[in-house]
């Protein structure tokens, strides 16, 4: 991803909020975050957003967004290993829908024809 969280979002350089604190955290580009992260990131968010619509809590013991990331994130044992990124993620239920989109996209610009050393490393795969 060549832009900035602001390309993809309506994040406004300087405005403090959940947008301001992830490129805080992450970089302006995400460019902080692991492919790993952004998997599952992307993952949450998109599952999120199309069951926003139909999620009924009622009765229910665990929130949409949590319920988003431990589907995402179930491999990796995302809650143990990585409670800085659900918590990311767990604040982005307070975005926009248009945010979110632009956030799922924007992570998708970086996941998309890379191959990030982590992944090589622990599937033993060798770059060209």
């Amino acid at each position: 991803m060549t832009n900035f969280i602001g390309y993809y979002t309506n994040y406004i350089p300087g405005t403090e909020g959940i947008l301001h604190s992830l490129q805080t955290r992450f970089g302006g580009q995400l460019q902080e975050m692991s492919y790993e992260q952004k998997i599952v990131f992307r993952a949450a968010l998109a599952h999120y957003v199309s069951n926003n619509p139909v999620w009924l809590g009622v009765g229910s013991s665990i929130s949409l967004i949590d319920c988003c990331i431990e589907a995402a994130g179930v491999d990796w044992n995302i809650w143990d290993s990585d409670p800085e990124l659900v918590e990311c993620i767990q604040a982005c239920q307070e975005l926009h829908e248009s945010d979110i989109e632009g956030l799922i996209e924007a992570l998708t610009a970086q996941i998309r024809g890379r191959i990030y050393s982590s992944r090589i490393e622990e599937q033993g795969v060798v770059s060209p």
